[in-house]
This record gives C-alpha cells, sequence and structure tokens, in this order.
C-alpha cells in the first residue's frame, strides 16, 4: 500500500471518529508536508522522516508549530502500526526540537482597546476578519468557535443578539453569549438575509468555511495598523481571560466562560501571572474602603472594552 492510501484509509478513520471537519483537513495537510504520496508505506524510513521534520524546523517556525506537526506524524503511525500496515513506527524516535511556549502573548488594557478599535473601524467598513477577531476578542472565543458559526448561531431577537456554540474542543465548550454592542449589530447585520445553514465565514475550502490561518494572518495585520505588540488570536484569547480576573471575575467563572471544565488550564495558560493578586487586592480594597466583598457578578455581559467593565447584580 503506498502512502497515499493509507493517508485515505486514515482521514477515514478521523471522520468516523468524529473529528471536525476542519480538524481532519489540517491534519491531513499537516501529514502531507511529511510524506510523498506514491511512496509505499513499508518504504518509508525513520532518517526520511527526521529529515524533512529538521527541514520544517530550518524553516524558521515556532517549536509549537513543528512540534505539532511531529506529533501529528507520530499518532498516524502508531494507528499503521495498529492497522498491520507495518511493524513499527519509522517516526516514533524522532525527538522534537525546540521548547514550547507557555501560553500566548496578550495585549495589556490600552493595547487591548486600541486593537479593539482598530478592528471595529475596519468591521465597519465590511472587513469579515476584523469582525471575526473582534468578536474573539470581546467574548474570548476559541478561533475554531467563530470560524465553524453558521448564520443560524447568531441569533438576533428584540432583547438582543446571542451567539450559540453548540458543540467545539471539549464538553465544556458548549454554551451561549449575549454579544455586547457594537459587535452585536455588526453580526447582526452580517447574517441579515441569509439562509441559516450558511457558514458565518464562508470560503471554497473542503470544511466550506475559512481555515485557521485566515484569522492569525490577519490579527498580525491589525495589531500593525493599531501599533501594539503582535498576538495571534490565541493571544486575543487570553486577553478576554486576564482582562476579566483582572476586574474581579472568579477564575472558575472565566474558566466556564472560555469554555474550559476547570480553572487549572485557564490559569496556567490564559490569565497572565499576577492577575489573581491583583483581583484579590482590588478585592481587599473594596471591603477597607467599605464596600461589599459579597456582591455576584454577572459575566454573560463581560465586554473588556468598556470603561466600565463589570454588570455587578445585587
Amino acid at each position: 500500500m503506498t502512502i497515499e492510501g493509507a493517508l485515505a484509509m486514515y482521514e477515514q478513520h478521523l471522520t468516523q471518529r468524529g473529528n471536525r471537519p476542519s480538524s481532519i483537513e489540517r491534519t491531513m495537510r499537516r501529514l502531507r508536508l511529511f510524506h510523498e504520496a506514491a511512496v509505499p508505506v513499508a518504504d518509508v524510513t525513520q532518517v526520511q522522516l527526521a529529515s524533512t521534520y529538521a527541514l520544517r524546523v530550518a524553516a524558521g517556525m515556532a517549536p509549537d508549530t513543528h512540534r505539532n506537526e511531529l506529533n501529528e506524524t507520530k499518532t498516524f503511525w502508531r494507528w499503521c502500526v495498529h492497522q498491520g500496515l507495518v511493524a513499527r513506527s519509522p517516526a516514533e524516535q524522532i525527538e522534537g526540537t525546540g521548547r514550547r511556549k507557555r501560553g500566548k502573548p496578550k495585549l495589556r488594557r490600552g493595547e487591548a482597546r486600541a486593537f479593539f478599535a482598530q478592528a471595529l473601524k475596519l468591521a465597519e467598513v465590511g472587513d469579515e476578519a476584523a469582525l471575526a477577531l473582534a468578536t474573539i476578542l470581546i467574548l474570548g472565543l476559541r478561533v475554531s468557535e467563530i470560524l465553524e458559526r453558521r448564520v443560524r448561531d447568531i441569533d438576533v431577537g428584540a432583547d438582543g443578539v446571542l451567539l450559540w456554540i453548540d458543540h467545539g474542543k471539549t464538553a465544556s465548550a458548549e454554551r451561549y453569549y449575549e454579544i455586547p454592542e457594537p459587535v452585536a449589530g455588526l453580526l447582526a447585520a452580517k447574517v441579515r438575509n441569509h439562509q441559516p445553514d450558511e457558514w458565518l465565514f464562508p470560503a471554497e475550502a473542503a470544511s466550506g468555511h475559512r481555515r485557521r490561518e485566515w484569522p492569525h494572518h490577519h490579527c498580525q495585520r491589525i495589531c500593525k495598523l493599531a501599533g501594539v505588540p503582535l498576538v495571534s488570536p490565541q493571544g486575543l484569547r487570553g486577553t478576554f481571560a486576564t482582562l476579566a480576573r483582572e476586574a474581579g471575575v472568579a477564575s472558575h467563572v472565566v474558566a466556564r466562560e472560555i469554555g474550559h471544565a476547570d480553572d487549572g488550564v485557564t490559569k496556567r495558560h490564559y490569565i497572565s501571572q499576577g492577575a489573581d493578586e491583583r483581583a484579590r487586592a482590588r478585592a481587599l480594597l473594596k471591603v477597607v474602603e467599605g464596600g461589599s466583598g459579597n456582591h455576584g457578578i454577572e459575566t454573560r455581559n463581560f465586554d473588556p472594552m468598556a470603561k466600565t467593565q463589570l454588570k455587578v447584580t445585587p
């Protein structure tokens, strides 16, 4: 059997397992970078795969990127072993190089406001990528959670605009948001006169919607226009989490808002170091000054770009 035949079987396996189409497309694209389609599976060697990996590293990409590619390659070959296509994996002994980053660079408050203002300015004249990124920042979404939305997921009503996420990376990803203005109005206008099952951000791709590279590329563009440090869409998600925590929202609530089952991952990878301490110091100051430390904090309408960042309910 050739590599192309094995990849076709593997793609079918991923589909039957329930992986998202966009995830499968990304996996297959990465695997084809490492393998020649016409080569028999039994002829692939560790030396060949290691050489390809070395070229990916030498291309100057981030360690997270090339190490993820290597991990996908290892997973594919383990599946090949399990299927009896080869006796052992030629990729198993290849070591990843470079240190992974813990968390992603985030924007500070003033930088986040500048980015958001620039994104809104562009979105108002029809820049779809800017609208997607403004939504990621204001709600703390994963890239996949905005790209995989359909028109029906933007629920426009007289009492506001909701964003529904009915599936995602984990079970905890299933949630909904009340979208704050002005993003709510821009999204409502975007879905007007479109069919419910159309993609929110369609593209000529196998998945039918934009790829992950699309918001990544445009995030850099908007950062440059706004005059702020370059961050990724994942960094915007971390910015939301950090600003929410610093504003006094409990870490377990922040975790729920961004679709985590608990706040462990949120604290390690999304909330900047020191945010917990600053939030506790502000809460203590309120108590010392005579304010109530026993308020319930409603985060569904949390807007990190607003001057008043919390809606407090007695």
